[in-house]
């Protein structure tokens, strides 16, 4: 039957999150799933210990048309909502223009995220090592939230 041959996303999601490099990450404290209502899923990314800020930050994935490109936004895991601008990460020019509220509060300002890729065509042979691949996983998002939240330029939080 040709609908038994159309893969479902949410099943591919709920697959790729279940072993493998989302696994994996999870095992070693990475991130960790919070929750899944699809087309939507949170993952906590944790972040290196900077003062006054959290051990990790929230995220809402938007995942229609897995394992097409996602978008994602900050969210207050606690309060199931989007984060307040306030408590977003902060620290030198490449997390200023990711974790950016003033461009719009509902995606990451990434190549890898959908809403920012849109309108953006130079980023595709600009930054194709952040660009989204349809041929892996969610992972690969997480994965460079959590780069940035780790490396030496995050300072925290916005204050």
């Amino acid at each position: 039957m040709e609908a038994e041959r159309v893969p479902n996303p949410e099943r591919l999601f709920r697959a790729d999150i279940a072993d493998g490099e989302f696994a994996g990450g999870e095992d070693r404290g990475y991130w960790r799933l919070r929750s899944i209502e699809w087309p939507c899923a949170v993952i906590e990314v944790t972040a290196a210990p900077r003062a006054g800020a959290p051990e990790s930050f929230g995220f809402r994935f938007e995942l229609t048309g897995y394992l097409e490109a996602p978008t994602a936004q900050l969210w207050d895991v606690e309060a199931d909502a989007p984060l307040e601008p306030t408590r977003w990460p902060a620290g030198g020019p490449r997390h200023t223009a990711a974790f950016n509220p003033g461009w719009r509060t509902d995606a990451i300002y990434i190549p890898m995220d959908r809403l920012a890729l849109e309108g953006h065509d130079p980023w595709k042979a600009m930054h194709t090592a952040y660009l989204w691949d349809s041929g892996r996983d969610i992972t690969q998002y997480v994965r460079l939230l959590h780069g940035m939240l780790t490396e030496e330029g995050y300072t925290g939080v916005r204050g």
